[in-house]
């Protein structure tokens, strides 16, 4: 895929798709693109109560709050994250 469907799909996953998790390309895709990321931060506050967000997928986005996909994070892989909705 190209990075605009890349781009689709994962705001799909986030709006449309329930219990969609992102795909290791777009991952990879989220990681390596700052203005990705501010867009899906902003997804995030804007959207949380609708409840089209996977497990995952949240994790991502509040590592990405927090520490830019520290791989101190890491550590913390089995913890058991909470959704607020």
């Amino acid at each position: 895929m190209n990075p605009k469907q890349l781009e689709s799909s994962i705001f799909e996953a986030v709006s449309d798709a329930i219990g969609k998790e992102w795909t290791i390309e777009e991952k990879e895709l989220i990681q390596n693109n700052s203005e990705l990321q501010n867009h899906l931060k902003e997804w995030l506050n804007n959207s949380l109560s609708d409840t089209c967000w996977h497990q995952a997928n949240y994790k991502i986005v509040r590592d990405l709050t927090s520490s830019k996909f520290s791989r101190t994070r890491d550590l913390f892989d089995d913890e058991e994250i909470y959704i607020p909705f």
